[in-house]
């Protein structure tokens, strides 16, 4: 299992995302950047504990929201960050994700939740 943490991904949600593609696109692309980042580092570290994920696979995705003032599909978006991080990810050449195409990933089913103290998104392998 992979575990973000949805208080440092906060800032890239949909509507964010968008309100900064319509002010400057540079801004946009400083954001896609910085998020996707955060992900590889993440994704790296849970490389180092040794987590490894057989592609292709269905992956299983839930997210443990803070609250209910941003909606699942704003949160669902920075899976794009998320997966994008995933391919960038390599630990001594051993890369996590080569690709996140229909090759590699199957598809994924999600939910969604509360968790006031600990908002994350985790990541796994669906069996």
């Amino acid at each position: 299992m992979i575990e973000f943490n949805l208080e440092i991904l906060k800032p890239f949600t949909l509507n964010k995302y968008i309100q900064a593609e319509r002010q400057n696109r540079y801004i946009a692309s400083k954001m896609k950047k910085r998020a996707t980042n955060y992900c590889m580092l993440t994704v790296q570290q849970a490389m180092v504990d040794g987590v490894r994920f057989d592609w292709p696979c269905k992956l299983e995705i839930k997210w443990y929201l803070p609250d209910k003032r941003i909606d699942p599909d704003n949160w669902s978006f920075t899976k794009k960050f998320i997966f994008d991080g995933m391919q960038k990810a390599s630990v001594r050449s051993d890369v996590f994700l080569p690709n996140d195409s229909y090759k590699f990933v199957t598809g994924f089913d999600e939910t969604f939740d509360i968790d006031k103290d600990n908002p994350r998104v985790e990541i796994r392998v669906k069996k």
